[in-house]
């Protein structure tokens, strides 16, 4: 795919809209368009700052704005302060996101907001990090393919998420023992020492059989 200059060249396989993934991508949407308030107000209820409704609306009662560069007084409630120290993170992020590589704002997002603590204690936890690894993979990949500004990576993964490619970051290594199943799209030309085809529109037969 193409955008802006450059051509990323990745895995077929886009990145599922798990709401992980999401989370992230709204954040980088924030950090890229900072007078977005939609992208903003996802980022800041999302799980990465966890901040209330009600936050949100007193906050935005109070200043008529979301925007991260807004200026607010010191002494604020101690509820608002929440809200004042997530748009600041934010707007450093922003600041930043032309002189960092995309992967270490991603990382900076992550650290600060301790996402990885609380990814891993979701149940999905295991899938969640290896999907969030994978996204800056990802991002370290499209830098090397020629990536020309953090705007073309957000706008890349606007993309995938409108196009609805999905497809989990594989948890078992290469060489690993385990059952992966693919569709016959995805296992063209790769090569297992074991395939089992299911055919979805099969009859259902009564006999049993064991495989040893």
């Amino acid at each position: 795919m193409k955008r802006d200059g450059f051509l990323i060249c990745l895995s077929a396989e886009a990145l599922s809209l798990a709401e992980e993934v999401e989370a992230i991508r709204n954040a980088l949407a924030a950090i890229e368009r900072p007078d977005d308030e939609l992208a903003l107000f996802a980022t800041l209820k999302g799980p990465l700052f966890a901040i209330s409704d009600a936050q949100l609306l007193a906050y935005r009662s109070r200043f008529s704005s979301l925007h991260p560069y807004k200026q607010v007084p010191e002494d604020l409630p101690e509820s608002l302060v929440e809200v004042v120290d997530a748009l600041a993170v934010l707007r450093e992020l922003h600041g930043w996101r032309n002189r960092r590589p995309v992967a270490d704002t991603i990382g900076r997002l992550l650290a600060t907001t301790r996402a990885h603590a609380g990814f891993a204690n979701w149940a999905t936890g295991g899938q969640a990090l290896a999907n969030v690894t994978r996204l800056m993979d990802m991002a370290r990949r499209a830098e090397q393919g020629g990536l020309i500004s953090f705007r073309a990576f957000v706008d890349w993964l606007d993309d995938q998420a409108e196009n609805g490619e999905a497809g989990d970051a594989p948890l078992i290594e290469e060489g690993a023992e385990g059952v992966r199943i693919m569709t016959v799209h995805k296992a063209k030309g790769l090569e297992f020492p074991v395939v089992v085809l299911a055919d979805m529109t099969a009859k259902r037969g009564t006999r049993a059989f064991k495989v040893d």
